[in-house]
């Protein structure tokens, strides 16, 4: 009974964070990075067979194994993965983020690695056009800029119901049920998991028209672990590393104009600057 006591006492200290090591490239001296991340956010980062993998996951293992570092990832709800970079309870938060300017006076970010759209994901016989989302129901993961741009565009598209979710695949698979009516979601996350799903019954041809957001690595205000990282990212852009991620996660080389193989800094929603 003692014992029985002892462990529950120990999974209730551990709380709801789960940890996952990687970047064991660096040897047994190295520095332990620690990563927040949303662990359920496929193609960038996801568990699985208890591992961290993904696009974003390749990109800084090899930062890693080049800097001689090692990484400890610790997954939370998204909103937990920025507030969690801020008050240094890891020093390098990812997840598909994008770079804002509220953002960025909270924190520092890379150059971005890739350029995102959003999109409204539905069913199949579902809604064909933003304008007939008046009166219906639409899911978005909390505290993301999906979010955000359903709050800002009630007024233009509604009235409508919004639910949010701490892992956007909740609401992926409300929509299949047909509990809620689309999903608005980063569009290269929704194509993925419907060429991961494709009996899922849903599709995503409703993008948001001109929008385009710089993801990246965000650090804590005024960390040199930022520039670090910047100065290798750079390097695997030159040499092709950044482009053949790319084409595992998608199956497609990046753009030639995209951040993927462009050297820029950070830049704000729609303001990517020109090849």
């Amino acid at each position: 009974m003692r014992k029985g006591l002892l462990i529950l006492m120990a999974l209730l200290l551990v709380g709801t964070v789960a940890v996952f090591a990687g970047g064991q490239k660096g040897g047994a001296g190295a520095k332990t990075i620690t990563v927040g991340v949303n662990s359920e956010n496929p193609p960038w980062i996801f568990a699985e067979e208890g591992k961290m993998t993904g696009y974003e996951s390749d990109i800084l293992e090899e930062f890693a194994k080049r800097a001689g570092y090692k990484i400890e990832y610790k997954s939370a709800p998204f909103a937990t993965v920025l507030t969690g970079v801020q008050s240094g309870q890891w020093e390098i938060a990812m997840s598909s983020i994008w770079i804002k300017k509220e953002r960025a006076e909270v924190m520092d970010f890379a150059d971005p690695y890739y350029d995102s759209g959003i999109g409204l994901m539905t069913r199949k016989d579902g809604i064909t056009d933003l304008s007939q989302m008046k009166g219906k129901t639409f899911g978005s993961d909390t505290g993301s800029a999906n979010e955000a741009w359903l709050v800002d565009n009630q007024g233009k598209y509604g009235p409508y119901d919004m639910k949010s979710y701490d892992y956007w695949v909740d609401a992926a698979l409300d929509l299949e049920a047909g509990r809620i009516d689309g999903v608005v979601v980063d569009d290269p996350i929704a194509l993925y998991y419907i060429k991961q799903h494709p009996d899922s019954g849903l599709v995503m041809k409703i993008y948001i028209p001109g929008f385009k957001a710089g993801q990246a690595l965000a650090f804590k205000k005024g960390s040199a672990l930022r520039d670090e990282f910047n100065k290798i990212q750079n390097e695997m852009k030159k040499d092709g590393t950044l482009a053949a991620i790319n084409k595992k996660w998608f199956g497609v080389e990046p753009q030639p104009d995209s951040s993927t193989v462009n050297i820029w800094g950070p830049y704000w929603p729609n303001e990517k600057p020109e090849k």
